[in-house]
Order: structure tokens, then C-alpha cells, then sequence
């Protein structure tokens, strides 16, 4: 296995735990406080659970 296949393996599995991380992970509570789930650390709200 030369270095660069090796390097593209890595990457891809990083790449491939974060990801799972993402998906996996349940969403995070809101910042504000109202009880409605965020989907970011910074507490933006999921666009599925925003009103319409």
C-alpha cells in the first residue's frame, strides 16, 4: 500500500465516523430555553420542527 492510497483510506474513514457521529446522534436541546430541539450546537432550530 503506498502513502497515498494509506492517506486516502484515513481521510475516508474520518470522514465516515463523523459522518456516522452526525446521523447517529440525537438532536441537541435549544439554548433559548422554549423546549423545542436544535440542530446545532449554536441552538438553530431543525427546519422539520419549525413552524409553517
Amino acid at each position: 500500500m503506498t502513502g497515498r492510497s494509506f492517506m486516502f483510506l484515513l481521510v475516508a474513514a474520518i470522514v465516515a465516523l463523523i459522518l456516522a457521529d452526525h446521523l447517529l446522534s440525537p438532536p441537541l436541546h435549544a439554548s433559548v430555553g422554549t423546549g423545542e430541539t436544535a440542530c446545532a450546537p449554536c441552538g438553530a432550530p431543525c427546519p422539520s420542527t419549525t413552524a409553517r
